[in-house]
């Protein structure tokens, strides 16, 4: 396992190349069923809507493939504007979280049905986001 200087501790190559691969074959799916789908690019803070994927490259618990669902630019913006004002029973805010929770459910259920162990990460900093956890060809 690497360490970088930060202290974080990267998973080893095999299992870093058994996530890409796992992450791969989610986004195949789920566009497959229509959803638009990206890859997390941290360096762009303005990701489209749609699901998005990130590969957690660390060695720990937390380390996996997740997916979640980014709703559009205006919802997300009018949600933001909302918390900036700490107006938090902002009907903005609650939707925004309804439609990701929804969003969650559906692509938990998709990737089931697609031969996934994906499940409602239980990680209380990924809110509504799914975690795969591994996939077995379904049966015929």
């Amino acid at each position: 396992m690497n360490q970088s200087d930060s202290g974080f501790e990267k998973a080893s190559l095999d299992v870093i190349s058994v996530r890409e691969i796992l992450a791969a074959r989610v986004r195949q799916e789920l566009e497959r069923a229509g959803i638009p789908t990206t890859l997390l690019d941290v360096k762009n803070p303005d990701n489209p809507p749609g699901a998005e994927i990130d590969v957690d490259l660390g060695a720990d618990v937390a380390g996996g493939v997740f997916v979640k669902w980014n709703t559009s630019q205006c919802l997300r913006g009018a949600a933001g504007e909302s918390l900036m004002r700490q107006e938090f029973q902002a009907a903005t805010i609650k939707h925004n979280g309804a439609v990701g929770s929804l969003m969650c459910t559906a692509m938990v259920g998709i990737l089931q049905s697609a031969g996934f162990q994906a499940i409602e990460s239980e990680d209380d900093m990924r809110p509504s986001t799914v975690e795969v956890k591994g996939w077995s060809e379904p049966a015929s």
